[in-house]
Parts: structure tokens; C-alpha cells; sequence
């Protein structure tokens, strides 16, 4: 196992690395990595202790109104929200898995409603059918691909080339790149909306929001968001009829109207909590767990665009969803032994069940479709396709 590539990627953007990317890295590793990630991307936000508790998650899409810009300018005075700490909670036993999917290259997931898709590290593109769990050969698309974006829907699947500044556009059926388009500084974070066949790229050292109409494969706005430089826009989600974006440099979550392109609320984040993972949706509640540096999930109230809670979840959190308006979500420890799925009571903003997914569980994925609930376990190279039922109240 070499260390060199993990480390260089953690240190070019405030990213949590997936644990089956440096598997094996012992602690003192992972320490370094999250300082490399901290000092090179010059986040404003402050690493925080590990706290004592377990887990966090978040919700799925719901359509919102999008309020007035009205209103909507940048506090002075940012956030301190006190956080929510669990009591210590038994660990119940693992869901029985629907299957099992080797995948000793597995990246990211995707789907398109239809079928799902898996990114591999190496670059490659590999079709998922969920009527027979099986997992066909990759096509390589971006030999050289570089932990970018991933996502499908507008007749298309689509991945970023971080380094290279490009997004591909690959043909379904083909697995083949049907067309190559240039992005602004390092696209990171990437989202398709089915309905407008909108592409979404966070121009990660640009301080810019590509739009991309899938109808054509061209830019047809770019949106400001922040500075240009390292660790600003990273992940992108579509909620709520919005796009919201979380941008570490400027320790906000800005919320963009599709319909006018234009940033209707930049939200505070609080300094214990750096907006650069994943998204997820209630009517209630925009959720967002912080960067690898710290252990809380972040809610933000999407009627007042502002943060109403963080919760400690006693590692880091990622990954998440949202069953019967319940958040979950991977939350991993590496001082202390496997990664578990952790599930928050909106009601009470803290941790109501934590669930074992195996003696070496290290998560790199999860998500919702055809029925199921999919996950990437990094270590031990398998895709595994849960049943919703057990998610539920």
C-alpha cells in the first residue's frame, strides 16, 4: 500500500477521503491525513475533539418554495449553536442484506430511477441492474480521474475530472463518452435534476456553480458563490426546489434558485461544523454532516435559512439519507474499531438508534433506490443492498 496519492488527494481540496482509499493507514496515518486536509485547504472553520457519542443522518426531497433573496444577506455574527449529545446507545445487529455485491474497486454510486451505476477509482464507469444484483464490467472512461463528482439522470451518466477541469458525459447503453466539456478550476461536487435535465458543478477553486443543460452539453450559467481559491464549493444538493451548495471557505451553505440561477440565502455554518459533505432533505430539514476535521451534522431550518441545531455524533459522519423523514448515515470512528449506521430523531436532534454493519464496516456510499438501501463497504469490497422496511420507524 502506498501512501503518497490519499495524502495529495486530502491536501488539494477539503474532502472526506473514504476510508477503502487509504485502507490500512493506522491512526497516526489518519492524523496526518485530516491535518494535511486542514492546513493545505485553509478552511476558516477550527477542528474540533472527538466527542463521546455515535451518529447522524439526513432526509430525502421534498418540493419547497424557494423564499424571497430578501433577507438573505450574510450575518455579521455567525452561529454558535450548542450541540446535541445522545447517551451512549446499545448497538443493535446488523440488517440482513438483501445481497451481497463483490466490488473490490467501488467508488460511488449513482442512479438514474432506472439502474444504478458505480464509479471505481481507477476511473472506470460499470452498470448495476437491481433486478438481478449483478454488476457488470467497467469501462474505463478517466484513467486519470481524480475523486470528482459523480451522477446520473438527463439520458446521461456523469463524472468530473477534478484535475483535468472536465465533465464527462457517458452513454448508458455504451458505457462510452459521448461528450467531454470544459468546467471552471477543479469541478467537485456534481447533481442532475431528471426533470429540467440541469447538470450541477461545484467549481471547487473557481467560487462558482456551473449550470450545464443536458439538452445541449453546454454552460448556460455560472453562478458566484464565494473566492477563488482552495476549499470552496464542494458538494452539491438538489432539495426542496433548490440547489444548495456547501462552500468550507466561506463557512456557508448557499441556497440557489434553479428557476433564476441566482443565490437566494447564504447560510452560516457554525465554526464546529465545515459545510463540505454530502446533503440531505425533510420538509423540515436540510441536513449536512462536516468535513473529516470534525464530528457534528448540521441542520438548517429551510423555511428561515438558518441553522437550528448540530448534533455530535462522536466521528465522522457521511453519507447521508432520509427513511420516513428519519436521517441516516454512516458515521466512522477510526480509533475505535468499525463504522456503524446511525439514525436521528428530528423530534429531539439527537442519535435514537445505532446499527452494526459488520465487524470491519467502513462506509464509502449510501443511498436509496429501487426499493432498497444501497451501501459501498470500502472494507471489505462489497456492495450491499439492505431492505428499506428496516430503516423505517
Amino acid at each position: 500500500m502506498t501512501e503518497p496519492e490519499p495524502l495529495r488527494l486530502q491536501a488539494q481540496r477539503h474532502i472526506p477521503v473514504a476510508y477503502h482509499k487509504v485502507k490500512g493507514l493506522g491512526t497516526s496515518a489518519w492524523l496526518l491525513v485530516a491535518a494535511l486536509t486542514f492546513a493545505a485547504c485553509g478552511s476558516t472553520t477550527a477542528p474540533t475533539t472527538n466527542p463521546s457519542s455515535s451518529a447522524i443522518a439526513v432526509a430525502s426531497t421534498a418540493a419547497s418554495p424557494v423564499p424571497s433573496a430578501k433577507g438573505a444577506a450574510v450575518s455579521s455574527t455567525r452561529p454558535t449553536v450548542t450541540p446535541s449529545v445522545a447517551p451512549a446507545l446499545p448497538v443493535e445487529s446488523s440488517f440482513k442484506a438483501l445481497a451481497t455485491i463483490s466490488a473490490p474497486d467501488a467508488d460511488d454510486l449513482a442512479t438514474d430511477g432506472t439502474m444504478l451505476w458505480e464509479l471505481t477509482r481507477s476511473g472506470g464507469v460499470a452498470r448495476l441492474d437491481p433486478a438481478t444484483n449483478t454488476l457488470g464490467a467497467a469501462k474505463t472512461v478517466d484513467a486519470a480521474h481524480m475523486d470528482g463528482g459523480f451522477a446520473a439522470g438527463g439520458q446521461g451518466v456523469w463524472l468530473n475530472d477534478f484535475d483535468n477541469d472536465l465533465v464527462y458525459r457517458v452513454d448508458p447503453a455504451t458505457l462510452k463518452v459521448v461528450t467531454t466539456i470544459k468546467s471552471a478550476n477543479n469541478p467537485e461536487g456534481l447533481a442532475v435534476d431528471p426533470a429540467s435535465k440541469a447538470v450541477w458543478v461545484a467549481d471547487h477553486r473557481g467560487g462558482t456553480v456551473s449550470r450545464i443543460d443536458a439538452a445541449t452539453n453546454k454552460v448556460v450559467a455560472i453562478i458566484k458563490l464565494g473566492d477563488i481559491g482552495p476549499s470552496g464549493p464542494h458538494q452539491i444538493g438538489l432539495g426542496l426546489g433548490s440547489v444548495w451548495v456547501g462552500v468550507p471557505n466561506m463557512a456557508n451553505v448557499d441556497r440557489i434558485d434553479p428557476a433564476t440561477n441566482k443565490v437566494v440565502a447564504k447560510i452560516d455554518i457554525p465554526a464546529e461544523a465545515t459545510p463540505c459533505s454530502k446533503f440531505a432533505f425533510s420538509r423540515q430539514a436540510v441536513w449536512i454532516p462536516s468535513c473529516l476535521d470534525a464530528t457534528t451534522l448540521t441542520r438548517i431550518d429551510p423555511t428561515t435559512n438558518k441553522v437550528v441545531a448540530t448534533i455530535d455524533l462522536g466521528g465522522n459522519g457521511d453519507n447521508p439519507i432520509t427513511v420516513d423523514g428519519f436521517p441516516w448515515l454512516t458515521v466512522e470512528n477510526f480509533d475505535s474499531g468499525p463504522g456503524r449506521l446511525v439514525r436521528i430523531d428530528p423530534a429531539t436532534n439527537t442519535i435514537d438508534r445505532v446499527v452494526s454493519v459488520g465487524d470491519h464496516f467502513r462506509g464509502a456510499d449510501l443511498f436509496v433506490a429501487d426499493g432498497s438501501v444501497w451501501l459501498i463497504d470500502g472494507a471489505n469490497a462489497t456492495i450491499v443492498r439492505l431492505p428499506l422496511a428496516a430503516f423505517s420507524p
